[in-house]
């Protein structure tokens, strides 16, 4: 176990006792989805009690092979009582192919598109939330299936989208070919495979405010961050509201980037203090 796993493992220890320590001011609930063409989709709602309704809201996608279930852990860089516990409600997704919910995992592919737009369409719609303040957060892969919804023209409007880490397209998700999980047999040159799931693509498509975080040392990759800068470099080509790049200023696609510490507690900690801005009206 190398110097970055082992950081992150003390760090999990630490952070569990603390949200051990602390009462879960949530409840939750269950939701099973139907998107169209697709099959059942399972989400579950974790209802903060901090805050006077309507509240605001995120939805968080995870990464690969991960259901929404490890964001109840402290297995992923935020959990859902980290948010919970400021007041933000926070919906989590099993894919298709993935935990309770029906289907093939298609590792970004269209059909993941829908579950997560049709998650999104059912957050907003929610009698206690507030529309105008939801967000969703992709960890790593999972901004694959995020890019597709939010480029599909029935998208409703939200305050932003964070991606954290996500490989980009092709090169970035196989590693150049070494890890062929995702490719599902396909070859690297199979471009009606490919580009639905290449998240860089569809930016030019999406009218949601872009936010990007990257740690020095990505958490898939160490070493690897072409996939920040392809994915900077589009949003700077694209007509989104604004973008943004760790702390850098919005609309800003800097030549010398400022990536982020090593581990996961600065990618917390950043995702908490975005999140707060769902708090203000």
């Amino acid at each position: 176990m190398n110097l970055y796993h082992l950081q992150n493992r003390a760090w999990f220890v630490a952070r569990r006792a603390r949200a051990g320590s602390r009462p879960d001011t949530s409840r939750s609930t269950e939701h099973w989805l139907l998107p169209p063409a697709g099959t059942r989709v399972y989400c579950r709602v974790h209802h903060t009690t901090q805050n006077t309704q309507p509240a605001p809201a995120v939805l968080i996608v995870p990464g690969l092979g991960c259901t929404g279930t490890a964001l109840e852990d402290f297995s992923e860089p935020i959990n859902v009582q980290e948010l919970t516990s400021i007041g933000i409600t926070v919906m989590t997704i099993d894919l298709s192919g993935r935990g309770a919910s029906d289907g093939e995992d298609t590792f970004g592919g269209p059909a993941q598109h829908n579950d997560v737009l049709t998650a999104l369409q059912h957050l907003v719609a929610m009698p206690e939330i507030d529309p105008s303040r939801v967000a969703v957060i992709s960890l790593s892969l999972g901004c694959a299936a995020v890019a597709g919804a939010l480029a599909d023209k029935t998208a409703p409007e939200l305050r932003w989208w964070l991606d954290w880490e996500g490989p980009c397209d092709r090169e970035i998700i196989t590693s150049g070919g070494e890890i062929l999980v995702p490719a599902m047999g396909h070859s690297l040159d199979d471009d009606t495979y490919w580009h639905p799931r290449e998240a860089v693509r569809h930016l030019s498509n999406i009218t949601t405010p872009y936010i990007r975080y990257q740690s020095v040392r990505d958490h898939a990759q160490p070493g690897e961050l072409r996939h920040a800068t392809r994915m900077m470099t589009a949003a700077s080509e694209a007509s989104l509201p604004w973008y943004q790049l760790n702390s850098h200023a919005r609309n800003n696609n800097p030549s010398n980037p400022h990536w982020g510490p090593m581990g996961y507690r600065a990618a917390r900690d950043y995702i908490v203090e975005t999140a707060r801005l769902l708090l203000s009206k």
